[in-house]
């Protein structure tokens, strides 16, 4: 039986990517779309063919229906998540998962407490790339990482200075990553940003992060900007005690394993093989399906709800976590816990 379904947020994102991926599958029900612009709602009706519905109290109320796809702008995905979880209705929520600390972690407590599932929309975590990654992580016992991600200066409608607004609405996929990979809960931030170089106002245009784990033994550094200018532009990096796994396509790993370092060098460690990891190129629409899908079988059980492939919220509240200890520890030059920013 499909999952019943409704679309929350008509805009761009809600109408590019996940409308038709709800339509389009045979693992869910579109029982209706939702806005507060009448007229936006009303053209999502016509795309998606499935009615739409203002009130989202009175949709929430409907029994029938079993989830929710948010797609508002961040501000609203709290309250509306929450509203969702009170009525016991399952949430996929885009990314940013919230625009604070304590909302992100309300919504993680709310959903713990409604027994609901709960997922964030970074596609990566579902892809063959990421099965891999993870699979030769695990071999080499990650202690640092490096992750950068530049882009072509974003539309418009992104340049505000909050912390999920500007190239962090695009590095929070970059963050997520590199906490995903290291393992581990972040315990803090040492930052630098800078603002203004597009426009003049204070939307975070570079931003550039040391995270650190484990009483700072194991770290992630995390570059990004909106001034990317080729394709060559992003690169992942792990370094661990037994190995090195890099790639700059997020498709190709390089990996470099061996038996660990137990003595001076300045020859090769012992046991080492060098081996090129090719996985295959599934497109962006292809993983937001596949990522609509696997909440889809979470919702449905046929998914294992205590080992998920697809982002937590309380996974996704800690990206939100490092986000802000980012601004703090610019705002004010030095480490910012994360314990002080939630």
């Amino acid at each position: 039986m499909p999952v019943t379904t409704a679309l929350i947020g008509c805009g761009p994102r809600g109408m590019d990517w996940l409308g038709p991926a709800l339509r389009g599958s045979e693992k869910f029900e579109l029982l209706a779309v939702c806005d507060v612009d009448a007229a936006r709602m009303a053209a999502a009706a016509d795309k998606l063919g499935a009615p739409g519905e203002g009130n989202l109290a009175r949709l929430l109320a409907r029994p029938e229906l079993q989830s929710v796809v948010v797609a508002t702008s961040a501000r609203f995905h709290v309250p509306v998540a929450l509203e969702a979880m009170a009525a016991g209705k399952h949430v996929y929520v885009e990314k940013p998962l919230a625009d604070t600390p304590a909302g992100a972690r309300r919504l993680a407590d709310a959903a713990r407490a409604a027994g609901v599932v709960g997922v964030v929309g970074y596609q990566f975590r579902v892809t063959p790339f990421a099965a891999a990654l993870a699979e030769e992580l695990a071999a080499i016992d990650p202690v640092q990482g490096l992750l950068t991600a530049h882009r072509v200066p974003l539309m418009q409608q992104f340049f505000f200075p909050d912390h999920y607004g500007g190239i962090m609405d695009d590095t929070t996929h970059t963050i997520h990553l590199g906490l995903w990979a290291m393992g581990g809960r972040p315990e803090g931030v040492m930052a630098h940003v800078r603002r203004g170089t597009i426009t003049g106002d204070r939307t975070i245009e570079f931003a550039g992060m040391l995270i650190d784990f484990d009483e700072r033994s194991r770290s992630a550094f995390v570059q990004s900007s909106m001034f990317g200018a080729s394709k060559a532009r992003n690169i992942l990096q792990f370094v661990g005690t037994r190995g090195v796994v890099s790639t700059m396509d997020r498709r190709t790993l390089q990996v470099a394993r061996h038996g660990g370092v137990t003595e001076p060098g300045p020859k090769p460690p012992q046991g080492l093989e060098v081996r090129t990891v090719e996985t295959p190129e599934t497109g962006y629409q292809n993983d937001t399906i596949a990522l609509l899908e696997h909440f889809a079988d979470l919702v449905a059980g046929r998914a294992d709800r205590g080992r998920p492939r697809a982002c937590t919220l309380e996974q996704g509240a800690d990206t939100i976590s490092v986000m802000a200890a980012m601004v703090r520890s610019f705002e004010e030059g030095r480490r910012v816990s994360l314990s002080e920013v939630e």
